[in-house]
């Protein structure tokens, strides 16, 4: 299936929904391309599986298939070569959530916590919220490409103290797929300074053609200083169904995080929710290898006609695009000039770091009409 044929099949009108991402932008007279979601309706094996369900009509009390953990940890292998364990996952309602239960498991009251900013905001609102300390090591950038300032995060681990590293893998909102390497040099600083890693990886199913991601827990020397998050949220826009996965290969911190769960009553599975994840992992697969294609399509038409113009990360995974507008904004923030001037609704830089109010964060997890639209509006500001 090419991507006019993926698009057709599977991009969904969502102006009469109540849909955030259409029904603010509906308001504002803008199209929308900001929050992290898809326009495209789901692979139908999935929606036949889930409407079979709900029509055979039992309710009741549930436990999840028999080989659920045998398909998520075969889509693990089979898409990252890397080898998850049964007994190594817990359950979250959704990345945020899991980012607290983690910082309350591992963690305690005044400890120091480290980011990479620009970067998505619950991560600095989930260490706040929990009266933890946060410590922030921007990341560097070259030209357009942004890496770990090694220098600066050893310098803070010895003076911060620093007790967690909260990775964000593939980046949001910069698009980063990290290399071996560059994790490589981050962990063996981590290890050295007895830093617990917390990679939140629910964008890593969205990688672009050219790239490969390379979990945290691939990294075999250093699992027992890793906790990753991953679901199919993003992968397949799942976010209403609240269910998230925590993978801990130490005993030691499962029995940590297992007792911090217990304790206060965040131990439970919602059968419904997890259904959607199931089903994605068994029938999904070559509808996320077309929505893939779409993404990268429409990244290469914004990247070909806007480049010489603006500065962009390019996109490694997600669908997410961070953009410069500095030349063009005349507003204390780009993403209001955006609204005002282009009517196309984005995320503003910002809310990411707070040097970044000439960037927006664009979604491209839509069709290339769209993408169309919002580049010769853009045009027009040029």
């Amino acid at each position: 299936m090419n991507n006019k044929e993926f698009t057709k099949k599977y991009y969904i009108d969502r102006t009469n929904t109540n849909c955030v991402k259409w029904v603010h932008a509906k308001k504002n007279g803008c199209l929308p391309m900001w929050i992290a979601d898809m326009d495209f309706k789901n692979d139908e094996r999935i929606i036949k599986a889930l409407s079979d369900f709900i029509n055979y009509g039992d309710y009741g009390y549930s436990q999840l298939p028999e080989d659920y953990f045998e398909q998520y940890i075969k889509w693990h292998k089979t898409r990252n070569n890397v080898t998850y364990k049964k007994d190594w996952v817990r359950f979250t309602k959704g990345a945020v959530d899991a980012m607290y239960q983690l910082i309350y498991a591992f963690t305690n009251k005044g400890d120091a916590i480290m980011i990479n900013p620009p970067l998505y905001p619950p991560f600095k609102n989930s260490i706040k919220q929990c009266g933890r300390k946060v410590v922030e090591s921007s990341l560097i950038k070259t030209g357009n490409y942004f890496t770990f300032n090694y220098k600066d995060i050893e310098k803070k681990f010895k003076t911060k103290k620093v007790k967690a590293f909260m990775l964000c893998s593939p980046h949001n909102p910069i698009g980063r797929v990290f290399k071996m390497g560059e994790l490589e040099e981050l962990f063996e600083l981590c290890k050295k300074y007895h830093v617990l890693v917390i990679s939140d990886e629910v964008h890593s199913d969205i990688i672009m053609p050219d790239q490969k991601f390379i979990p945290a827990l691939a990294l075999k020397k250093y699992q027992n200083m890793v906790v990753s998050i991953n679901a199919l949220s993003k992968t397949f826009s799942l976010p209403i169904f609240a269910h998230c996965h925590v993978t801990i290969p130490s005993a030691t911190l499962r029995a940590k995080f297992d007792k911090y769960q217990k304790d206060n009553h965040r131990n439970s599975i919602n059968f419904f929710n997890a259904l959607p994840s199931y089903y994605g992992y068994k029938y999904g697969s070559e509808w996320l290898k077309g929505a893939i294609n779409v993404i990268y399509e429409n990244y290469k038409y914004i990247s070909n006609r806007l480049g010489e113009y603006m500065e962009m990360t390019p996109i490694e995974g997600s669908y997410l695009l961070f953009l410069n507008l500095g030349k063009y904004n005349k507003d204390k923030s780009a993403s209001k000039y955006l609204a005002k001037k282009c009517n196309i609704m984005v995320n503003a830089g910002e809310t990411f770091g707070v040097k970044y109010n000439d960037w927006v964060r664009v979604n491209l997890a839509t069709s290339l009409a769209n993408v169309k639209k919002a580049v010769k509006a853009i045009k027009e500001i040029i």
